[in-house]
């Protein structure tokens, strides 16, 4: 298993049903790639997931670990010197379900989020190493279909990321368990 210190773990979501009470667990078989999903049976679903299914939706950068009879996604930890208005922006990603991967550097850190489904969206910000402060940030709101949306300065970039919509899935759930607005 990584270094738990250089990754933030949290349980990795069901790349169908989305369903943030779900938990990925092991099959009930002697194939280690097999896996469970217990929300599924309920969204009237299958329950099996390959492991190849969460992979390919996973962000570069990220990785999966096992920790007891669940699945856990261990994504870079943010870099040291990061301020909290910046932390704040990428929490609120989090919990509409994006899963968040940082990549530091002397100059400017980048930060990509990503939801953890097919044709999910995703985007990037760009943060001052020194002053850990957001400088400018874009985004795909329609995944790779769509173009690119752009914000340059703290306030336009939360508002970006407040606009982005978290994972959806064919049965309506979202990443925070309410059913996604059609408008």
């Amino acid at each position: 298993m990584p270094d738990d210190a250089r990754y933030e773990w949290r349980p990795a979501l069901c790349p169908v049903c989305v369903d943030p009470a779900a938990r990925l667990v092991r099959g009930d078989s002697d194939r280690f790639e097999l896996l469970l999903c217990v929300r599924c049976p309920d969204h009237g679903q299958l329950p099996y997931r390959d492991l190849a299914e969460v992979l390919a939706v996973l962000p570069r950068g990220a990785v999966l670990a096992m920790r007891g009879e669940v699945l856990y996604i261990g994504a870079p930890a943010a870099p040291p010197g990061v301020n909290a208005y910046t932390q704040s922006v990428v929490a609120g990603a989090v919990e509409r379900g994006f899963v968040p991967v940082w990549h530091a550097s002397p100059r400017r850190h980048r930060v990509v989020l990503t939801a953890p489904v097919p044709d999910g969206a995703w985007g990037w910000l760009e943060i001052g190493a020194r002053s850990g402060r957001i400088l400018r940030a874009g985004a795909y709101p329609d995944g790779r279909r769509g173009p690119e949306v752009s914000a340059d300065g703290a306030t336009a970039v939360r508002r970006l990321v407040r606009g982005l919509r978290g994972p959806v899935s064919p049965v309506g759930a979202t990443a925070r368990g309410v059913a996604a607005d059609p408008r």
